[in-house]
């Protein structure tokens, strides 16, 4: 459809979409003055070996109301950012890795934080990772930072901690790991505290659950809704169950699924979604290892554009319009 607005003439015969899941170079149409996106960085990557936190989700940056300038016919540099490894629980124990950041002109979403491991906090990031068990934060109660570098709207949340709370019912010893923060929620906290109906006497007071990662944030520009940026879950203790990954791509934490039939490493992230790898626990070796990130997206929605069409309208251009019924 055409459509007069003051002197200028714009063409909005339906949008163009790009999708990128790899870098590359977007080249704007000739009459593209205007355009939506999507950007979504990778998320971190799970602690390992030892009850660990989650990666946090790659930043998730978005705009939808065709206010964001772009020049016709022009290449524009487009970067998705890589999810961040996984700790390698050989020959030691430690932090995942920070994802990597996504770019699409002046639009940056920061990589997602790291998971913690053996003792040591999240890292911030897009979403800020997940502490190991034994990090409750300094000051204590301090979470790992999302939206960082700080822009607005935010481009995520902070991550989890551990929790060594004794006011719940039930058994309780020392926590899990926590959950990577998502697009759209913070991480959860390690539990100390095991799923209820636990039946196994091996897995009883002490092996609680791993955090949930932060709930990611749906999009609808590729089309359909699809929900991007889910952090991941943290490393069980000991026997204990792995935290739930968050929707958006977030990996699983390491340790049982519930009800305590299966043990699993860490789930990686979901590829192009910027999910946080799910944080990894203890040996034996199949459930030690923490997951990978998900790598990030972006996605380029062109409104059609404005040319000008000049200052005066001829009787013509006029008559053409109104028996199109075509104005707007």
């Amino acid at each position: 459809m055409s459509r007069l607005i003051g002197s200028k003439y714009t063409v909005t015969g339906g949008p163009l979409v790009t999708t990128f899941t790899s870098s590359g170079t977007f080249t704007s149409g000739a009459k593209s003055t205007a355009a939506n996106y999507l950007v979504v960085a990778g998320g971190g990557g799970g602690g390992g070996y030892h009850y660990c936190g989650g990666g946090g989700a790659g930043g998730f940056r978005t705009s939808t109301d065709d206010s964001f300038p772009i020049d016709a016919s022009t290449a524009y540099p487009i970067t998705v950012g890589a999810g961040g490894a996984a700790n390698s629980p050989s020959p030691g124990q430690g932090n995942g890795s920070a994802g990597s950041d996504s770019v699409f002109s002046s639009i940056t979403s920061a990589g997602g934080g790291y998971g913690g491991g053996d003792g040591n906090a999240g890292g911030a990031g897009g979403s800020g990772g997940g502490n190991d068990n034994d990090d409750r934060g300094s000051p204590e109660g301090t979470r790992p930072a999302g939206n960082t570098p700080p822009v607005s709207p935010s481009q995520g949340n902070n991550g989890g901690i551990p929790n060594y709370s004794i006011s719940n019912d039930g058994p309780r010893g020392p926590s899990s790991g926590a959950g990577g923060g998502g697009a759209g929620g913070v991480g959860g906290d390690g539990d100390n505290h095991l799923a209820p109906g636990a039946p196994d006497p091996d897995k009883q007071s002490g092996y609680g659950t791993g955090g949930t990662g932060g709930n990611g944030t749906a999009s609808s520009l590729s089309g359909s809704p699809v929900t991007y940026a889910g952090g991941g879950g943290g490393g069980a203790h000991n026997t204990g169950i792995g935290g739930t990954g968050g929707p958006g791509g977030g990996g699983r934490g390491a340790g049982y699924d519930y009800p305590l039939t299966t043990q699993s490493n860490g789930g990686a992230g979901t590829a192009n979604t910027g999910g946080g790898g799910g944080g990894g626990s203890a040996p034996p070796a199949s459930v030690n290892k923490g997951g990978a990130g998900g790598s990030g997206i972006v996605i380029i929605d062109e409104n059609g554009g404005t040319s000008l069409a000049g200052g005066v309208w001829s009787t013509k251009q006029v008559f053409k319009q109104i028996v199109e019924d075509d104005w707007i």
